[in-house]
């Protein structure tokens, strides 16, 4: 499986801080100052979630670790899911009318 390389089994070796300590990609810095032309991959893109093949399938699996806990609490407080956090890249990866139904299907989920 291709994957990003990690330092020290930590961070992506990719990951850059910014002036207020913020771990943000290189790759997208990059991108969105204009200095390459291509984005970041979408496995990236997706982080934390993990895409997992099933035969014909993709599973979405919610990768936790504490390197995430910041934005892990800020999403709570701010009260933003990991899917609407994602929605950009998960349009990207799946469409717009597949978002549609995830939306559709979470609002159904949280009624209960």
């Amino acid at each position: 499986e291709w994957v990003t390389p990690l330092i020290n089994s930590r961070e992506c070796a990719y990951t850059v801080c910014d002036e207020k300590g913020i771990a943000k990609c290189g790759i997208e810095m990059a991108y969105l100052d204009g200095a390459i032309d291509f984005p970041k991959p979408q496995s990236c893109h997706l982080y934390p979630i993990r895409v997992v093949k099933l035969g014909e399938h993709e599973a979405l699996n919610y990768h936790r670790w504490p390197i995430c806990d910041p934005a892990c609490i800020l999403g709570k407080k701010e009260q933003v899911t990991v899917h609407q956090f994602l929605k950009g890249p998960l349009v990207r990866r799946y469409g717009s009318k597949w978002y549609k139904g995830l939306e559709e299907i979470y609002k159904h989920w949280k009624k209960q």
